[in-house]
């Protein structure tokens, strides 16, 4: 991806009065690679969310899931000091993941019956 990052690079031409703005976002960038430093040479660093908006983002991911009323956002928040946004993400996707899994292996055991979706 980078070498054709790259190549579009070298081949963009512009006249003196036009301007290309490129913006790009990455969690990962101890992996860029020189020559792609040297052509965006400004950064601008974010950090990562603390333990309050931690909660508001898992707020936004797992709205529209059924969660257990007794949920506490404030202890998962917590505990998930270093997370970015991408990471919760994840997360949230593994979690919801595995609820389907468990509720598929418990049918196949026929200790599980029937969904209700309700």
């Amino acid at each position: 991806m980078r070498n054709e990052f790259m190549a579009a690079w070298d081949g963009l031409r512009t006249e003196d009065i036009q301007r290309i703005l490129i913006l790009g976002a990455t969690n990962r960038s101890f992996d860029l690679n020189n020559a792609v430093t040297r052509h965006l040479p400004r950064r601008i660093s974010v950090d990562l969310p603390d333990a309050e908006n931690h909660m508001e983002i898992l707020k936004i991911f797992l709205s529209q899931e059924n969660l257990d009323p007794n949920f506490r956002f404030d202890e998962l928040a917590n505990v998930t000091e270093g997370y970015s946004r991408s990471d919760f993400k994840n997360l949230c996707i593994a979690a919801t993941y595995r609820t389907n899994q468990e509720l598929l292996d418990k049918e196949k055991s026929g200790k599980f019956t029937s969904i209700n979706l309700h």
